[in-house]
């Protein structure tokens, strides 16, 4: 609070439901402000520059989403996210203390346990924020806060949106301070966690010397001292200088991983300040491996490897280039010649009502005739899952039975899965999934050097899989089937990956299934939400993804909502395949609005919704009996509650 300055005359008084404070920053990325929540709760609200570009809200939208699943140990927990006035805004906790830089700057640098200290919960924070597939791009001094309880690491993720960018030395977009850049930042190289690692050494030394070990009179340079220069740093305690001096490698591949780095000062007598970090997908999230590197980097290619201390990538196809991602498209049903009688609920084993149209056997044929043919290519020129443990698995089904269901579950993944969600799969699927547009940075390849799959949210299950992990995948590792694809030896399921394993979910999935319950049955009875008997049998069959009922009722705070259906979009999926999207009637609902209207009140209203409620997909579709409705829909996993 010492360091808050008054508001201007030209700031806005709230942000959201935030009631600001005082000023308690400026910098390229925007204002930060002390707010109060409305529950009182004070929380640091950084205000952006305006934008209208679309593509810069869902960036901006798509790292909030990633940032906010960053474990809380030493980092600055998200809160809330949104657009105000055109302007990005992101809420965190508030962190009351000075920043590194200005502890160094006033009481000089530290040294023995407090640099330990520092050193090691820096480490905790970065390796959370690189295994939610982010980079924080920005690390140094200024965004490292010393808290009553110890470091905290804020800023992280952000610096990734455009228009918080600086020019680099080639000519291409670079993200960061430039004192604390690696060398690939300053070629405008693709950056992954090892340039993290670079600015963590950078910072590290400085907090232990008071000196950057890169300086020059310019800005040049010092970019020339950090691409060609050896560090200029003294002797630190310990094992601290040697990590040090490997992070500051030109060469990213021989950096060694926040994880490794962690394990290594751990090992030496330093005690942890939170748990040890999951192993990092193998690239940043929204992050593609380049066809080739820019003509101005001269950097030699990164080498293969596993988490043994070295930021390298998993041996693994490497995908072509695909475009940014765009967000997941619901499949329509086909329209079919003549009368066709309305589609009556099915049942399957659990009991549950399941909706289900059959022309999504057309959309599934067209799919399967694109995709067959790259799966036949991958599997001449690529790694073939039979390798993953040493050998083709007994009993391999054809290569057309087993292409066929492949391309049925790439397909599926990218069209239905959330793009924030990890997904373990074999190197083929994961080079399928990366050209077909799935994140990269959230595919983790699995083979026999890989860890297990508990960090990811979906694994997909072939052949290969199954038999590395064998009754262990659903026994230990993920224990439900959410959607499957083909049959026998060939059959490709998409499973569950619970946080708390297998023990965990058959704990917690009951009481999750009761409370669903309980919950869309209190849904029925207000009386601004009308139903049709299909959608009253299944919201009191608790199959609803907690997230539809939660939508729906944060919207009749304005205007009544008719309730066609909920759609089932996972073919084969057991019970924990929640169903994901409904139908709402755009016509014939008691609201003073036109249908027009009415539309894109509820669209705008969708998506102006706190990040993790802001749906996958939501657009007009006709249904087959010439009804208009509004899709929406969420990616999967679903929610337990």
């Amino acid at each position: 609070m010492s360091g808050m300055l008054p508001l201007r005359d030209t700031d806005p008084r709230e942000v959201g439901a935030y009631r600001l404070l005082g000023r308690l920053g400026e910098g390229g990325q925007g204002v930060v402000f002390l707010a109060l929540s409305p529950d009182g709760v004070r929380a640091a609200v950084k205000l952006m520059p305006p934008t209208t570009d679309p593509r810069v809200r869902s960036r901006f939208l798509k790292e909030v989403s990633a940032a906010q699943q960053v474990a809380g140990f030493c980092t600055a927990q998200v809160l809330d996210a949104g657009i105000f006035e055109r302007r990005p805004f992101i809420v965190t906790e508030f962190v009351s203390g000075p920043s590194l830089v200005e502890v160094v700057q006033h009481h000089g640098p530290r040294s023995g346990k407090v640099l330990e200290r520092i050193a090691v919960a820096t480490l905790t924070a970065l390796g959370a924020v690189h295994a939610v597939g982010m980079v924080h791009r920005d690390f140094k001094p200024g965004n490292v806060l010393l808290g009553p309880d110890g470091p905290v690491v804020i800023d992280f993720g952000l610096a990734a949106v455009p228009g918080m960018t600086t020019t680099g030395l080639s000519g291409h977009v670079a993200v960061g301070t430039p004192a604390f850049m690696a060398p690939e930042q300053l070629h405008g190289a693709r950056v992954t966690a090892a340039a993290d690692m670079w600015a963590w050494a950078v910072t590290i030394a400085y907090t232990g010397t008071g000196e950057l070990p890169f300086k020059g009179e310019s800005l040049t340079a010092t970019a020339y001292a950090i691409l060609h220069a050896e560090p200029a740093m003294s002797q630190l305690p310990g094992p601290l200088d040697g990590i040090i001096r490997r992070c500051l490698s030109k060469n990213p591949a021989f950096r060694p991983s926040a994880r490794g780095a962690l394990k290594e000062l751990v090992a030496a007598g330093a005690r942890l300040s939170g748990p040890l970090p999951p192993v990092a997908p193998a690239l940043p999230l929204g992050e593609e491996l380049p066809s080739s590197p820019p003509a101005s980097a001269a950097l030699p290619e990164p080498r293969q490897g596993n988490d043994d201390g070295r930021n390298g990538t998993s041996p693994v196809p490497r995908p072509r280039p695909v475009p940014e991602p765009v967000p997941e498209r619901e499949p329509e049903p086909e329209p079919v010649p003549g009368p066709v009688p309305e589609p009556g609920p099915v049942w399957r084993a659990g009991g549950r009502a399941r909706w289900r149209w059959r022309a999504a056997a057309v959309v599934t044929s067209i799919l399967l005739v694109a995709g067959a043919g790259g799966a036949i290519i991958l599997a001449r020129h690529g790694t073939s899952p039979g390798r993953l443990t040493g050998g083709q698995p007994t009993g391999s089904p054809p290569l057309g039975a087993e292409a066929r269901a492949r391309a049925q579950a790439v397909a599926w993944i990218v069209q239905q899965v959330s793009r924030v969600a990890v997904v373990s799969c074999d190197p083929q699927v994961c080079a399928d999934l990366s050209r077909k547009g799935f994140p990269a940075a959230n595919l983790a390849p699995l083979g026999p050097q890989s860890y297990d799959p508990l960090n990811s949210n979906l694994v997909v299950a072939t052949a290969a899989v199954r038999a590395q992990y064998r009754n262990r995948l659903a026994s230990v590792y993920a224990p439900a089937v959410i959607a499957s694809f083909g049959s026998g030896n060939a059959r490709i399921d998409i499973r569950l990956v619970f946080p708390g394993g297998t023990v965990g979910y058959r704990a917690e999935e009951p009481a999750a299934a009761r409370a669903r319950k309980a919950a869309d049955a209190q849904l029925l009875t207000n009386r601004q939400i009308t139903v049709s008997p299909m959608a009253r049998t299944q919201l009191l069959s608790g199959a609803i993804d907690p997230r539809l009922p939660q939508l729906i009722a944060a919207m009749v705070h304005f205007h009544p909502v008719r309730i066609v259906a909920f759609v089932d979009q996972s073919p084969g999926g057991g019970p924990a395949s929640l169903l994901r999207s409904m139908d709402l009637a755009t016509a014939g609902v008691a609201v003073h609005l036109t249908p027009a209207a009415y539309v894109a009140w509820m669209q705008e209203f969708i998506s102006a919704q706190r990040s993790q409620y802001i749906a996958a997909w939501s657009r007009p579709v006709t249904l087959r009996r010439g009804q208009a409705v509004l899709r929406v829909g969420y990616g999967a996993p679903s929610p337990l509650r």
